[in-house]
């Protein structure tokens, strides 16, 4: 056992309630059926600040305490259990409830207690679904969960208290109607969120956790309407620790009126309607690229099983990530420490079950080595690299936490541009596409969907802002444009790197669609440091365009 004692924590009666209700629920049994082997309960207790404001005035705002249970129930034991199982739209044994925000025992106790049963009844229900599933695929299947230490610690936090509401409405109002001044920019949206609290983590098996837990972030989006009737958006987003940490507002504006500026630009711009050729990825844009196409090789969560029939099949998916592919070129190395000491928000001291992180040295000469973990084990990977995170009710799966992607060698930015116009040249190309910055997969307007026998999916999200980049230096911005048929063997396509940006803080989900739904200001702080590179080649094409029409603007104040 870890054991450690800090400061006492802030809520006894929290607490007090969840054990109380834990050691009871575990005599739970229906008849016939098995008891829990497993409950844990997790528990956010803070406040959060919401402001949203749009063409320069305030929509919405709001602040509340916020005290969420999420309640998980497993039946069976840990070679098989209820859990990792998918059959469409039953429950999985996992309930999140709203607590009461008041220190009473005997009102947290009842929810605790409603949110438990339910969970219980429906893990029994998942269990049989999964026995039954599995009579029919006798092939070996890894455990459910693995084992890990119990801990038992109170970890210092500074108290958590609301952060200034009026001082969020103020900024979302400035940097909304900064950004609205500027021509022709037809939606100009800003919205900020604070939350700051504490996650108590408490397990059947003995695991009793107080973490620090909390952010803030501003994100700022732009639209312009082309002639053609077809969108541009762009944003700049800050994430930090707390409102105190956000950068001085005059920079935050300089920002917002960059991203003005390009904006406007772009109703001159051509679109590119057809690219094959080398691209140069820079700064906020390789952060993307790497988190979109890396990210998913470094996960060794594996698929869930399924439900025979309904989908066809009980299981049987080969794992995405795989040790001993290639991934990069030979001499990158890829690292993931959530234990290091710089100032990151991707760092924590423990992952939501409960497990220290260690460092994990993912990829050694250019090969995958080593995946990322939570306590859900695979057959060539058992232990828990205390990766495991999730959001809502999803399963407690490995994600990403501080990666920082290396190359072997670096040249300086203009080499860097010198190589990416020679090979442009060889593909008779007077220019080099550069992308500056590309969609966060929470942004995203509308998903694809394919289907077979239609053309490839972009494989990476629309960019935000690309430019041509000719021989004699100048620039000339394009639009509406997307890739196409892109996935992770374009990593082994880089041809040289530059330094990047440094660690770049942003809000992510788990690999998969999660990373989609999150909204602006959702998701969990997830840390990539990766150099600018230049890639090869890729193939982008233009953007769908939309009905041209008249659009009424929007009075502006002087």
């Amino acid at each position: 056992m870890i054991a450690l004692v800090f400061a006492a924590h802030a809520a006894p009666a929290l607490e007090e309630a969840a054990s109380a209700e834990l050691t009871r629920s575990m005599g739970l049994q229906l008849p016939d059926a098995r008891p829990p082997y497993l409950i844990s309960y997790d528990v956010l207790d803070g406040q959060v600040v919401e402001a949203f404001g749009e063409q320069g005035a305030l929509v919405s705002s709001s602040t509340d305490p916020y005290r969420n249970l999420r309640a998980e129930v497993r039946v069976g034991d840990p070679t098989l259990d209820s859990s990792n199982f998918q059959a469409f739209g039953e429950p999985n044994g996992v309930v999140q409830r709203r607590l009461p925000v008041e220190d009473s025992v005997l009102a947290l106790r009842r929810e605790i207690w409603l949110a438990t049963d339910q969970a219980y009844k429906h893990a029994v229900e998942q269990y049989s679904r999964k026995v039954a599933a599995r009579r029919d695929d006798p092939s070996p299947k890894p455990p459910d969960r693995t084992p890990a230490p119990v801990v038992v610690a109170d970890l210092p936090s500074p108290p958590v208290h609301s952060a200034d509401q009026a001082a969020l409405e103020k900024l979302v109002e400035r940097l909304s109607g900064e950004l609205a001044h500027f021509p022709g920019v037809e939606v100009a949206q800003a919205v900020a969120r604070d939350w700051q609290g504490r996650r108590l983590v408490l397990t059947s098996e003995g695991t009793r956790l107080w973490t620090p837990t909390g952010y803030t972030v501003v994100r700022v989006e732009g639209t312009v309407r082309m002639a053609d009737g077809s969108s541009q958006l762009d944003s700049r987003s800050w994430i930090v620790r707390s409102l105190a940490d956000l950068p001085p507002e005059a920079e935050m504006t300089a920002a917002v009126r960059e991203l003005g500026g390009w904006l406007e630009g772009l109703k001159a711009a051509p679109v590119e309607e057809d690219y094959l050729g080398p691209v140069l990825f820079e700064g906020p844009a390789a952060v993307e690229l790497f988190s979109q196409l890396l990210a998913p090789e470094l996960v060794g969560t594996p698929p869930e099983e399924e439900d025979a029939g309904r989908f066809g099949s009980s299981g049987g998916k080969p794992p995405t990530a795989r040790i001993g592919r290639r991934i990069l070129p030979q001499g990158w190395t890829v690292v993931d420490d959530a234990t290091t000491d710089a100032p990151i928000l991707g760092k924590y001291a423990y992952d939501q079950e409960g497990v220290a992180p260690h460092r994990v040295e993912l990829v050694k000469d250019g090969v995958v080595r080593d995946l990322l973990m939570s306590r859900i084990p695979r057959k060539d990977l058992t232990a828990s690299t205390g990766h495991g995170r999730s959001l809502g009710g999803d399963r407690r799966a490995a994600v990403p936490a501080a990666v920082t992607v290396s190359a072997r060698r670096t040249v300086s930015d203009s080499k860097l541009e010198k190589l990416a116009l020679r090979l442009a040249a060889q593909t008779g190309r007077d220019y080099v596409l550069v992308v500056k910055r590309l969609t966060p997969p929470a942004l995203v307007e509308d998903l694809e969907i394919g289907f077979s026998g239609e053309g490839p999916m972009s494989g990476l999200t629309q960019p935000y802002e690309a430019w041509r980049l000719y021989a004699d230096g100048h620039t000339e911005p394009v639009r509406s444009v997307r890739f196409s048929g892109v996935d992770r063997r374009a990593l082994r396509d880089i041809a040289a790197a530059s330094d990047g940006v440094g660690p770049v803080d942003l809000l992510d989900g788990p690999v998969g669609a999660a990373r989609f739904q999150i909204g602006p200001t959702g998701g969990f702080p997830v840390t990539w440091d990766v150099p600018s590179v230049l890639i090869t080649e890729l193939e982008l094409v233009g953007a769908a365009s939309g009905e041209p029409r008249a659009l009424p603007i929007p009075p502006r104040g002087k």
